[in-house]
């Protein structure tokens, strides 16, 4: 190991029995049709049309079972959307501990364009839940989360549960020696960041969210920040950039690390194919440096391919190979964040 490696945090799992715990209250369908070219008020013809369980919990939980670990998700599912999701589980080997509803699961269309590879995603904002339903999803998570147990949260949440759903579930993952990964935005991101998860994951424009104000902040500003909530008791604080180098922070330090170059084809679902290998690889007995390479490897794959997620068999080993970690300096002075 270099100078330059990050080496494994203090806050790191021990080999754990239980398979890896996927929290994604609003899952959906996703829709995805490829274009020449999106013009709005054009009449458009499709080109290929692919259909599959999805929303940020579904690509997660695919892309680690894909990679070998067992996997349960726990959110929210109903009507036909919801019961072709329960088949996508029981046919990829994946524990369906969702807690079935009345609405319908929400779908999502995603428009890809062909000639640019730019994608336009459409979300709808998730179904009612009654209190009953809330009620068994709570009793689900209670159940499910004990020690050494790794959980990750990610996407958004259905309009009626609150935006400390997330803080909650850190919270309880923390009083029983277990592991919260968190990848949110907005007010979900800023309530969970209060309970100190293990891992928070996020991208450039979620994570100047939490800054304080509407500007743009330079990498100073957002690696200062990084660092207090390392300081505050937040484990591990990665922020990714797109095709660019991502940021990493821990209580040992930041690092710049380097994203492998490919042609794009759908960036949709980067992030959570990203974040589906470094909580794989961690599974796997991966060093952190190398959970990240893997990361970062699989954000690259899903980039390249039409269909979101990581497949049995993806190569990850070449693409991990172009990783390269660069140690960076960071000034003391701290951003305080806004608890607005």
């Amino acid at each position: 190991m270099t100078a330059s490696t990050p080496p494994n945090p203090a806050w790191w799992p021990a080999p754990s029995p239980q398979p890896l715990m996927v929290v994604g209250p609003n899952p959906a369908m996703d829709r995805l049709e490829v274009i020449g070219q999106l013009e709005p008020g054009a009449v458009h013809r499709v080109r290929t049309v692919a259909a599959r369980a999805g929303g940020k919990s579904f690509i997660v939980a695919r892309s680690i079972r894909a990679l070998g670990p067992d996997v349960e998700l726990f959110g929210f599912l109903g009507g036909a959307a919801g019961q072709l999701a329960r088949e996508e589980c029981a046919t990829l080997g994946m524990g369906d501990r969702h807690t079935p509803i009345a609405a319908d699961t929400r779908i999502t269309p995603v428009i890809v364009e062909a000639k640019t590879g730019i994608s336009t995603v459409f979300n709808e904002p998730g179904p009612a839940l009654t209190g009953e339903e809330q009620e068994q999803f709570w009793n689900a998570i209670d159940d499910a989360v004990v020690a050494d147990r790794i959980t990750v949260c990610t996407g958004s949440l259905p309009p009626d549960l609150g935006s400390d759903t997330y803080a909650r579930i850190v919270s309880l993952a923390n009083s029983r020696g277990g592991f919260s990964a968190v990848d949110a935005s907005g007010k979900v991101l800023r309530s969970t960041l209060s309970s100190h998860p293990w891992l928070v994951k996020c991208n450039r424009s979620e994570f100047e969210s939490v800054l304080g104000d509407d500007s743009t902040h330079d990498d100073d500003a957002i690696r200062a920040r990084m660092r207090s909530l390392i300081a505050a008791g937040t484990g591990i604080v990665i922020v990714t950039m797109g095709a660019q180098s991502f940021l990493v922070a821990t209580a040992d330090g930041v690092w710049s690390v380097s994203v492998p170059v490919v042609p794009v084809v759908n960036a949709t679902g980067s992030g959570d194919t990203f974040l589906a290998a470094f909580i794989a690889q961690v599974k796997l007995g991966a060093s952190f440096a190398e959970a990240l390479r893997a990361a970062a490897a699989g954000g690259a794959f899903n980039a390249a391919h039409l269909e979101p997620g990581l497949v049995p068999g993806a190569e990850l080993e070449s693409l991990a190979a172009q990783v390269h970690f660069s140690a960076v300096t960071v000034d003391h002075a701290v951003v305080q964040v806004s608890r607005a």
